[in-house]
């Protein structure tokens, strides 16, 4: 673990931030897919709308139209859900999640004051499930992909992936720890002085060293 800010800016200078991602990353499993896939088994009817589903997935798969990709399965998704809806189906799904890994719980702990956590899945998301596992000790910032409301279903307005996450104040900051288990967070996680690659598999780890070196490996459990 590394020192507390408190331990490290004994005159009060500004502290180092810490960057991380959520899913697989603080919490196992893809919490954004899984929620799509609640709200479809909840809803049912969606499943009519099969054909633009898949064809968003397709969509999806090409990197520079991953946005374009993951609003087609959110609209169809969600159309017709209203925000009380939304904000119900949220909560429940939150409590069928497994929680943090446990070395996440005690960097949330002991860090959290000086964590951003920067996540693809929806800032509501990310946040329900954050203060689920914490609460009243939430991290010093959520920031996630910010959805609206389009032709009658919820959508990303700004999606929060790969090298979207290098948003002005994020490359402003002085990270001294960038953690994250994606390759699609390479340019995050050379953001931070020490940088960690959470429970990574061989291929993985090896192309991610490919492009930072000094890499670091942690295997984290529930």
């Amino acid at each position: 673990m590394i020192h507390s800010a408190k331990e490290r800016d004994p005159d009060g200078r500004a502290p180092r931030w810490i960057l991380a991602d959520f899913d697989d990353t603080l919490a196992p499993g893809d919490s954004h897919a899984g929620l799509l896939r609640y709200i479809l088994r909840r809803r049912i009817w969606p499943l009519l709308l099969l054909p633009v589903i898949a064809l968003g997935g397709l969509v999806y798969l090409l990197p520079s139209q991953r946005r374009r990709g993951i609003s087609l399965i959110w609209w169809a998704i969600t159309l017709g859900l209203s925000p009380l809806g939304w904000r119900k189906l949220v909560r429940a799904y939150c409590h069928t999640r497994p929680g943090l890994f446990r070395e996440a719980h005690r960097l949330l702990e002991e860090e959290g004051h000086r964590c951003w956590v920067i996540s693809a899945s929806p800032r509501a998301l990310v946040r329900a499930q954050l203060y689920q596992q914490l609460p009243g000790q939430l991290p010093h910032r959520i920031i996630g992909s910010q959805m609206h409301y389009r032709f009658g279903g919820l959508m990303p307005r700004f999606y929060c992936h790969g090298q979207h996450k290098l948003l002005p104040e994020i490359c402003a900051l002085d990270a001294e720890l960038a953690l994250s288990d994606s390759l699609h967070d390479l340019p995050l996680l050379g953001l931070g002085e020490e940088a960690w690659l959470i429970n990574p598999t061989p291929v993985r780890l090896q192309k991610a060293r490919a492009c930072l070196p000094h890499l670091l490996v942690k295997n984290w459990q529930l």
